[in-house]
Order: C-alpha cells, then structure tokens, then sequence
C-alpha cells in the first residue's frame, strides 16, 4: 500500500464529524482549503457530507462556488448533491452565482428531494400573507349525499384530521361500480375534496386491504384488485405524500377461510393465506414547512398520556353490525384520533358508514364531520347523536 493511501486512512480514522464541524465553524481560507483537501481523499460518505456542509459555511464565495461547480455533477452520490444545492439557496440572496448555479443543479437532477428542499425554503423566505380567520366548526355534523358533492359545503383548511374506509370495489351491497377504473377515478374525485378542507400539512388516514371478486362461474378465475397500492399514486396526484402504513391485525378466528383447499390437496400452487391484516396507510397534505409548525398552535397541556404502541402493528379485534356489514371498531377510532389529532380538533369522515368515528370522536372531545349517501346508514348515525345536517 502507497504511503498517500496509509495516511488517508489514518486521517479517515482520526477524524470525527465534530472535528470537521469546527473548521467549519472557523471561518478562513485555511480552514476552507482543508476541507477541499480531506473532500478529495476521503471516502467516507458521512464525513464527506459533513464536509461539504462545512465548506459551505465559509466565507470566500468564489471558492466555495468554484468547489461545488466542480463537483456537484460528478461527486457519485446524492446526499452530498442536496448538500451542494443547499449551499447554493442560503447563498444566492447575496451572490447571484449561488442562484444561477441552483437553477442549473434543479434542472438537471429534476429530484424530488430537491424539488422539496425548495419548496420549503421559498415558503420561509416569502411574505407570508395573513390567511383571514375563518369560524371552526363547534357542532357534529352530517353531509347527506356523495362526499364529491357534499364536500363542497365545508371550508377550506377547516378540518384537522381525515380518518375513513373507502368502499371495498364491488365487494359489499353499498359498493358497486361499473370497473376498477371507474372505482379509482371516484376515490381521485374524494381525494380532491379531501383535499381542499384538511388543513395544511394534517393527516389523511385510509383503513384499505385487497379486495377479490366472486367468481361468475366456476370455470372462470377471480381477481384480486391491489386497492393500497393503486391509491398511492391517486393520493400523490391529489396532493399528498406517504408518511406510514400501520398493520391492523386480527385474530385468525374473525377471518374468512381461504386455505381449505390447501388443507384437502397439499398441492403447490393451491396455497392461500388467510388474510388477518388490514392497512392503515398515512400520508400527510402537501406543506412547505415541517410538522412542528401544526404542533405548535396546541398548548402542551393537550400531550397525551404516557401509555403508546410503539409498533406499526397494531392487534385489535373487529366488530360487527347488524345493519351494515363494515364497521370501524372503536378501539381503531381511539387509536387514530389519540395519534394524529389534538382535542378540539375537527375530523373528517368522508365515508362514513355506521359513524363510529363520530361518535368516538364526541367521547374524546373532538368534532367530527360524516359524510353518508346510504339514508339506511344516515338514520343509524342520527339513532344516537342528532348532527347537523348543512
């Protein structure tokens, strides 16, 4: 091994990101120069991110800019390109090079990282303009009717949380759609009033699994429609972005048999699992700014107890209904709305069904809003609790 290689690998060893974090700190063209130096040899990719970093706080802007226009399309990875095109944002309100440069590095890596880290620092550089304070919704209340069109009758930003189940494709009485498409195409058009009413950067949550469909005859094959996965992309297009999934599990006892054939045969191929799982899919609305910003228009005094599930699997045993044949156990219900709601907040169930979110949602001090087009289903939400109905 070359004497050069040793004595890089010792530096590599020697160094920590604390160290490269002080020559950075300590702004010169020494300790600028040492930075560039260690970015060549070294190869570990943390401290090289650190180092860049570091070397973008320095003052000598036509070094700095000379290093990152030298290396920002060939530096191999990444986490040291964001590195790089941070440097140029912070930078370009006084040398305009830094933003010539963004622009050039935005539209050659045409990254969604990137896209974001814009976003967000245009939205805290802006003139926020004063959105005008509009009356909270105080009292339950009930949309009779598609949730497409009913909607339409609640504000904008006005609801905090969306927890609901969308119609299972063509599997139950209450959901029956001409195709698949037609069933997706509906879900966009909620999705896009959902939209509109949840407050920037609040939660929607969908409960979703597979559905498949009955056979028209035995000598046809069903088909097993992947619902979660077709929705990311319509939730995407509507204006949202993953955040979690979390596994509702049930006991194997509640679900439908699948493996009897299996169990008969114990031929390959014929094997079917039995489905005990549900998913809990979490995407946050679209914000220029970090979640810190929805939490801290709530006093602390609103923290929840100490007790929570620290998995995103969650063990909970379905209920059932004489009337309607889906229902949201309300252990479910308390689970979200403790997670990903303060009290006080208004939340919304677009499909509403038999209402148990309202109703647990009143228990624990929120107001729900229910959107229903089934009037069987509308007299078992009013059984209990008149909403009002707008």
């Amino acid at each position: 091994m070359l004497n050069s290689e040793k004595n890089s690998i010792k530096e590599q060893t020697r160094l920590s990101i604390n160290d490269i974090k002080k020559l950075g700190l300590e702004k010169s063209d020494q300790n600028l120069y040492k930075l560039i130096r260690l970015f060549e040899k070294i190869n570990s990719i943390e401290l090289k991110r650190e180092i860049v970093s570091s070397i973008g706080r320095q003052d000598n802007y036509q070094a700095v800019f000379a290093f990152i226009k030298e290396n920002v399309y060939n530096c191999g990875y990444m986490d040291l390109v964001y590195q790089m095109y941070r440097t140029c944002l912070y930078k370009q309100r006084i040398d305009k090079r830094f933003e010539e440069l963004g622009s050039e590095i935005y539209s050659y890596f045409n990254n969604e990282v990137i896209i974001k880290m814009k976003e967000f620092y245009d939205y805290r550089h802006s003139k926020k303009s004063s959105k005008k304070n509009q009356e909270k919704i105080k009292s339950p209340i009930l949309l009779k009717g598609s949730n497409i069109d009913t909607l339409k009758k609640i504000n904008e930003n006005s609801v905090q949380l969306i927890f609901t189940s969308p119609p299972y494709y063509n599997a139950k009485e209450y959901s029956d759609y001409h195709s698949y498409k037609d069933y997706l195409n509906a879900m966009y058009k909620t999705l896009i009033e959902c939209h509109r009413v949840l407050e920037d950067g609040r939660f929607i949550i969908y409960n979703v699994s597979p559905v498949i469909s009955k056979r028209p005859g035995r000598e046809f094959e069903s088909i097993r429609y992947p619902i979660h996965f077709d929705l990311h992309s319509i939730f995407v297009k509507a204006g949202f972005y993953f955040i979690d999934e979390i596994q509702w599990i049930k006991p194997e006892s509640s679900v439908k048999n699948r493996n009897g054939g299996y169990q008969q045969t114990h031929m390959p191929l014929s094997y079917k699992p039995n489905c005990i799982n549900e998913s809990i899919m979490v995407y946050r609305k679209n914000a220029p700014f970090l979640l810190d910003k929805n939490i801290k228009k709530y006093s602390k005094d609103l923290a929840n107890d100490t007790e929570f599930d620290s998995s995103n699997c969650w063990y909970i045993v379905p209920t059932s209904n004489k009337i309607h044949p889906a229902v949201f156990p309300r252990e479910l219900c308390k689970r979200i709305l403790k997670y990903y709601s303060f009290k006080g907040d208004v939340v919304l169930d677009p499909f509403a069904g038999s209402g148990t979110l309202g109703s647990v949602a009143i228990e624990m001090n929120r107001t729900p809003i229910l959107c229903e087009q089934n009037e069987r289903y509308c007299n078992l939400i009013n059984k209990n609790r008149e909403y009002n109905e707008i």
